[in-house]
């Protein structure tokens, strides 16, 4: 009884401290874990960048490993980069060297200072190579903070209040749970093409403080009494997670919610305004797994 008074409190009360005090959030995690009623198969997004390719320039500067993703086996590491155009054979993908039988690859950057360019563009995280009837497909794999900073990327330039971002954050962070738990298929989750991404998105403090503040936390059904997390697709001005008959539809505009943060509301307050009776919830699975 006392977490579901904890969990109304904290979702209604006027007079709580606003999202972006740090430390208050700190004190807070211990008592807002709950465990996902499911898990997705990955913590990561699965981007497809391009399909039907007869081959790309793929380079690698610095370090790296090749993996196998079909049987997630390890292939080699390399301690230099290599510039060679990559293309799908008869016998297996070539890049440069061939690889007979190897229909798929995995370029894992092995440091930070490590980047992964097609066609001299960079791309973040790790890329999947698939040679399909002599066609390549490239998939880029990056986490799903790093992507829910993708989906915010919108709203680089508009002027909205912290704790708008931090809804905005919330938001987007429950649409890419649900979407890596339905994924398209099992080699990527969404199209580069519907979403805009292109390897790049601009660096914005407001979105960095706001998604960092609000890790792990997700829109759920349930409350902290029942334990279980249980998101739904929502959609909130361009967020989405695709339109479908369970989608619920926010009862408030972007302008208003930023008018409720004004006005002194914080993003908990905001969300419950935009989809009553819903509680905010830490992924503790997530959190163990990293």
């Amino acid at each position: 009884m006392l977490l579901r008074l904890l969990s109304l409190f904290v979702a209604l009360s006027p007079f709580a401290t606003p999202l972006h005090g740090a430390d208050w959030w700190d004190k807070m995690t211990g008592l807002w874990q709950g465990q996902a009623k499911e898990k997705p198969a990955h913590q990561t997004m699965r981007i497809l960048l391009m399909k039907n390719l007869d081959g790309i320039q793929l380079e690698v500067r610095g370090k790296y490993r090749l993996v196998n993703p079909h049987t997630n086996t390890y292939i080699t590491a390399r301690p230099v980069g290599k510039n060679r155009f990559l293309e799908a054979k008869e016998d297996g993908l070539k890049w440069g060297e061939s690889f007979p039988g190897l229909y798929q690859l995995k370029i894992e950057p092995i440091d930070q200072s490590t980047e992964i360019l097609l066609d001299n563009v960079a791309y973040p995280g790790n890329l999947y190579f698939y040679g399909v009837e002599g066609k390549i497909y490239v998939v880029n794999e990056i986490p799903i903070e790093d992507y829910i900073k993708v989906s915010l990327s919108p709203y680089t330039n508009r002027q909205l209040e912290h704790e708008t971002f931090a809804a905005l954050a919330i938001a987007a962070r429950t649409n890419a749970y649900l979407e890596t738990l339905h994924p398209k298929n099992n080699f990527w989750t969404v199209d580069a093409q519907k979403i805009g991404y292109q390897g790049v998105y601009p660096q914005d403090q407001a979105i960095e403080d706001a998604v960092a503040l609000t890790r792990y936390m997700v829109i759920s059904r349930t409350g902290l009494y029942e334990g279980v997390a249980t998101p739904f697709p929502i959609e909130f001005d361009e967020l989405t997670s695709g339109k479908t008959k369970e989608s619920q539809v926010s009862r408030i505009s972007l302008d208003e919610a930023n008018e409720l943060a004004k006005g002194g509301n914080h993003a908990a307050q905001i969300l419950n305004k935009a989809f009553p009776g819903i509680t905010i919830m830490l992924l503790e699975h997530e959190k163990q797994a990293e």
